[in-house]
């Protein structure tokens, strides 16, 4: 089982060397106070990663199932996805800000990059360099948790990884009919892995904009 390597365990308190000098005084609020509350919600993340290993494990054995096991492995792979999203659209939108008030030497009135779609959506040059090597675990992210969020024929489906715990989601864009279905079938241990990468570039960049702007 993986889970997201984000300094700690779930069960420990936050210790104040797992972050660094970030703005406290920015328009959009307290930066340093973001960061640590993005950490958290990866605790919280790991939480339902974990649980979602521990039904799994119920649910493979076959039988008779323990009432409600199948229904919380799927809701807590649901929760987990809602977590790793929400804080990776905390990171983009904060490195975003960050890059460009250290470009412009202001704030900007608006943050236009502010969720993980609207980085996938940009161009390759537009785009922010840390992002660059991580675009497919953007993209994946973002419309598996829009699955889970918008569509209507999610639903439907009621499957259970045959040889690990796998996210399983069903896509159709704006509830049209005439749209395609899209299946999604994700490890955990693969959106897992690929996100700890997009976080270690995320917490890379913040760190060295910590060191050049303290």
């Amino acid at each position: 089982m993986l889970l997201v390597e984000n300094g700690k365990a779930s069960a420990d308190s936050y210790n104040a060397s797992l972050g660094f000098w970030l703005p406290s005084d920015s328009p959009y609020g307290n930066l340093q106070l973001k960061y640590m509350k993005i950490i958290w919600r990866l605790d919280e993340a790991n939480r339902k990663i974990s649980e979602s290993w521990q039904l799994w494990e119920i649910c493979s054995k076959g039988g008779m199932l323990p009432t409600g096991a199948l229904e919380r492995h799927v809701f807590s792979n649901e929760e987990a996805v809602y977590m790793l999203r929400r804080a990776g659209d905390e990171l983009v939108s904060m490195i975003w800000l960050l890059a460009k008030y250290e470009n412009d030497g202001k704030y900007p009135s608006k943050i236009k990059v502010d969720c993980l779609g609207a980085m996938v959506s940009q161009s390759e040059d537009a785009r922010l360099s840390v992002f660059s090597n991580h675009v497919e675990l953007m993209q994946m992210l973002n419309e598996i948790a829009n699955a889970f969020k918008h569509s209507f024929i999610n639903s439907d489906h009621t499957l259970l990884g045959s040889e690990e715990p796998r996210i399983h989601a069903l896509g159709l864009a704006y509830n049209k009919l005439s749209a395609e279905a899209v299946f999604y079938d994700v490890p955990v241990d693969e959106l897992v892995k690929k996100y700890n990468e997009f976080y270690k570039s995320c917490v890379k960049w913040l760190s060295e904009y910590s060191k050049r702007n303290r």
